[in-house]
């Protein structure tokens, strides 16, 4: 009797542990599976990454605004953008070679190139480029997926007397058109939506069988005679597809050489934060610019500080 009931009970056993194990593995997976992020498609990554900077520059000065793409798909061979400076009185584009400056970018050798100056006070560019046109025998495919490229230079001009008691800051906004193309004429990122276009009909006129004359409208008509459905599809730039960074430009006041304490003017004050600093005493309130090359030597030494001493006390030269 015994011998016949132990293999069922060694069998249960087994069983039982295998079933165990089973179960182990099953919670296994599942907390790996609730606990670890889901790995992105590629079809939830953007194909186009299109940046512009945040820049700061010094009143007065003129600049470069570098704009930046990441392509991560597809082979650009075309785009346009429209940029535009939200504060005129501060920052506008400057126009006066051609406004735009290619070499060394992306952009460099297309076949076509296109800036437009599109308001009296030069707040907003328009930029255009092909890299190949038709009937060119030379073949220009445009710019390979790649990422941190710069695709054009756009040169500005800053006011030199900004209103301090204003913001300081432009924003550059990117406004429409806006959009990309690959070497066979596609648009990257393009979405196709459709709208439906119903026209309500009533007849005001039978002859037999037959309406001579049809009165319409677009809201419903009761009782109505006849209807017809248009279907009208359009296209819109997919922004989780294509996007889109804006950026600015702060203008900083410029900061007098060796005006410690950021006054806008040279003063005995500066002049002893300059002593506390070289012996490593000043205080960040009071002498917030710790920078005084009052010689132009190239660093900060015991030179500047004879050199701010006649300049404040014996009638020499000011710091260059």
């Amino acid at each position: 009797m015994i011998e016949a009931i132990f293999p069922v009970a060694k069998l249960y056993t087994e069983t039982r542990m295998k079933l165990k194990t089973h179960i182990l593995l099953i919670a296994i997976l599942i907390f790996i599976k609730s606990t670890c992020s889901p790995v992105a498609t590629a079809t939830e990554l953007p194909r186009i990454v299109f940046s512009v900077p945040d820049t700061a520059v010094t009143a007065g000065s003129n600049g470069f605004l570098n704009i930046y793409i990441d392509n991560f798909v597809d082979t650009i061979a075309g785009f346009q953008f429209v940029l535009q400076s939200t504060r005129p009185d501060l920052v506008t584009f400057d126009f006066s070679n051609g406004g735009y400056d290619t070499s060394g970018t992306l952009t460099s050798g297309f076949e076509l190139v296109v800036v437009h100056d599109s308001l009296p006070d030069h707040s907003v560019v328009k930029f255009q480029c092909i890299a190949d046109l038709p009937f060119d025998p030379v073949i220009t495919p445009g710019f390979y997926p790649q990422q941190g490229g710069v695709v054009v230079k756009l040169p500005f001009q800053t006011t030199s007397l900004p209103d301090t008691s204003l913001s300081l800051v432009s924003i550059m906004k990117l406004l429409t058109p806006f959009d990309f193309s690959d070497p066979h004429g596609n648009s990257i990122g393009t979405a196709v939506d459709s709208n439906f276009d119903t026209t309500y009909f009533i007849c005001n006129l039978w002859e037999n069988d037959t309406c001579a004359s049809w009165d319409s409208s677009s809201s419903e008509i009761l009782p109505y005679d006849s209807i017809r459905v248009d279907t009208i599809h359009f296209g819109y730039l997919d922004s989780t597809l294509v996007v889109k960074k804006e950026g600015s430009i702060t203008i900083v006041p410029p900061v007098l050489n060796c005006d410690i304490n950021l006054s806008g003017a040279w003063e005995i004050t500066d002049l002893t934060c300059l002593v506390d600093y070289m012996f490593g005493a000043a205080d960040p309130q009071t002498c917030p610019n710790p920078w005084c090359d009052a010689d132009r030597s190239g660093q900060m030494d015991i030179g500047d500080l004879t050199h701010f001493v006649s300049f404040l006390f014996s009638g020499g030269p000011p710091p260059e």
